[in-house]
């Protein structure tokens, strides 16, 4: 499942992105004269949430600083920071979470910090501020604005979670998987996390929930309730989960039913399939592994090495080799040292095992031009991803039974 895990970790890691959701839609976490105008915010309609809040007749400081987000969403920067930093300023919670993510994102006209970021989160957490206890706890679990600490990520996880968040107890659940000593993983305690998440329709807890019991990690291997899951998922706008459900199925043991092993080995592909379609690298790395060997479809070099191609560009190792070797050779028909050089020294540096063996073996055949200019690419690449990299916290979603 290695594989399958790495190339999760973009998704996993934009799945703890600093919360701006996360809050009751009845806004009852909000004093009862703001609550008309911060339900009308969180429904998006911004102009009615402005003209309640400017009505109040004598406006507090959280107050101050839900117009100011207000108006910073529709691009009255000037006016709504100054509000937000006059609501911090009076020891208001709000206006302190509300300042830090300006700080974090780098908003109205500011620039990022991080560690400035990380002091409001706490000052505002202290007050029990869910939000900021929620982004604090991500912000030690990354190492963002402050040293990376798993034993303090889960001290304010475990109180964003309190209440049951969805949002805080998946992050909660990824900061249990995780070890950095003195912190040990509890692979027992974070399935119990992602089962509660995904209950309430938090469709990354599902498909580590889903990866969990597929592998019998932290709780009873039960693989027809893993497939439910990563199918939710997966239908849920949760591509990787195709790449997890085609990794379940190849692990399926092998019988002496030709019929049936034909049938396993389709499905796993038409999830490989799935995944490379939606961006997934590694879904993407496995298809074209199988056309290259000609494993479950008509052997096709030239489709394997496009996806490679799209593969390394988003910058998988594997395929980055792959794909090298395959231009160095001419295995889909034509060569191209140049290119090959680049795919080669970039999977060097991202750490494959071969990959300098066989640049410098086939250094001789190559001439020193072709090498340099292999090299210059390498240097200026920047991966491309097909997947978004950060959207936020996900949308729950009904989950059946």
């Amino acid at each position: 499942m290695t594989a399958a895990r790495s190339a999760l970790a973009a998704a996993l890691i934009a799945a703890s992105a600093i919360a701006q959701a996360q809050q009751p839609s009845d806004a009852s976490d909000v004093a009862t004269p703001l609550r008309p105008a911060v339900v009308a915010y969180r429904q998006g309609d911004a102009a009615t949430a402005e003209r309640a809040l400017r009505a109040l007749g004598s406006p507090s400081a959280d107050a101050d600083a839900w117009l100011g987000a207000v108006l910073l969403d529709r691009g009255a920067k000037a006016e709504g920071l100054k509000l937000i930093q006059r609501a911090a300023d009076a020891g208001s919670a709000e206006g302190q979470h509300r300042l830090a993510l300006v700080f974090i994102n780098g908003d109205a006209g500011l620039p990022r910090n991080p560690a400035r970021a990380v002091e409001l989160f706490e000052k505002a957490a202290a007050q029990g501020h869910r939000r900021a206890q929620l982004n604090l706890g991500t912000l030690h679990f990354r190492g963002q604005g402050v040293q990376r600490d798993l034993i303090q990520a889960r001290a304010w996880l475990e109180q964003a979670a309190a209440d049951g968040d969805a949002y805080a107890t998946y992050a909660l659940g990824r900061a249990m998987s995780e070890s950095a000593p003195p912190a040990s993983a509890d692979p027992t305690r974070a399935a119990d996390l992602y089962r509660r998440a995904a209950e309430k329709g938090h469709m990354l807890a599902a498909l580590r929930y889903g990866m969990a019991l597929a592998e019998g990690s932290g709780v009873k291997q039960d693989l027809p309730a893993a497939q439910r899951w990563l199918v939710q998922a997966q239908q849920n706008g949760v591509p990787e989960a195709a790449l997890a459900l085609g990794d379940m199925a190849v692990r399926t043991p092998a019988t002496r039913d030709k019929a049936a092993n034909e049938k396993i080995l389709q499905s796993a592909l038409a999830w490989y399939q799935a995944a490379a379609n939606a961006g997934v690298p590694s879904g993407q790395f496995k298809l074209a592994n199988a056309y290259l060997a000609g494993s479950g479809v008509p052997r096709d070099p030239a489709q394997a090495q496009l996806w490679y191609a799209r593969a390394a560009q988003q910058g998988l190792t594997e395929a980055q080799q792959a794909l090298g070797v395959m231009l160095l050779t001419g295995t889909a028909g034509a060569t191209d040292p140049v290119e090959a050089f680049k795919w080669l020294y970039l999977a060097e540096r991202g750490g494959h095992p071969e990959a300098r063996a066989v640049r410098e073996k086939a250094g001789d055949k190559v001439v020193e031009r072709d090498r340099k200019r292999g090299e210059a690419l390498a240097q200026a690449f920047k991966p491309t991803y097909e997947l978004p990299r950060d959207e936020g916290p996900p949308r729950l979603v009904p989950v059946r039974r």
